[in-house]
């Protein structure tokens, strides 16, 4: 028998609902932002049939004078800039959903002092 060069046509597609890819979105936006699931709040919104997400989460600051850092502020990597473009990446790849933008809100700072506990 020789094998078939035909290409593989799709079969069917997966639906996700809006409170499954919610979920998720949250999830991902929390491990790259580094706070709990349930302290991120998403919106979505479709645009030109791509998703845009807006994530909300408390911030979480270092004062610079007990940062490890002696690089001068602009070239401080923005660590929301690092999870938007971890959340679209991760997203697109469990979901297979085509991520117009996403956007990080920051609704608060707690700063964490070392050697200190909440």
């Amino acid at each position: 028998m020789t094998g078939s060069t035909a290409p593989l046509d799709p079969r069917g597609h997966t639906r996700i609902t809006d409170r499954a890819m919610t979920r998720l979105v949250a999830a991902v936006s929390a491990e790259a932002l580094g706070v709990r699931p349930g302290q991120v709040s998403v919106d979505m919104a479709e645009a030109g049939g791509r998703l845009d997400l807006t994530v909300r989460v408390p911030s979480r600051a270092l004062p610079v004078e007990h940062g490890h850092t002696d690089a001068p502020d602009d070239t401080v990597p923005d660590p929301t800039e690092r999870a938007q473009h971890d959340i679209r990446g991760t997203v697109t790849a469990l979901t297979g959903a085509e991520i117009a933008g996403v956007t990080v809100r920051l609704t608060g700072s707690r700063i964490r002092l070392p050697g200190r506990s909440d």
